[in-house]
C-alpha cells in the first residue's frame, strides 16, 4: 500500500474474471480443463 499507494480490495472478484478468461482461451478445444481451482490455496494447471 505504501509503495504502490493504492489499496487492493480483497472482496472484488477481478482474478476470478481474469481467471475465467484464461480458461477460455487455453481450454478452447480441450476436452478436459488444464487450469483447476484449489479451494483455500489457488490454482493449478495439470492435464
Amino acid at each position: 500500500e505504501h509503495v504502490w499507494d493504492y489499496n487492493f480490495d480483497t472482496f472484488t472478484n477481478v482474478i476470478d474474471v481474469y481467471v475465467n478468461h484464461l480458461r477460455k482461451k487455453i481450454d478452447k478445444g480441450r476436452q478436459s480443463k488444464l487450469l483447476h481451482t484449489l479451494r483455500g490455496v489457488g490454482y493449478i494447471m495439470k492435464d
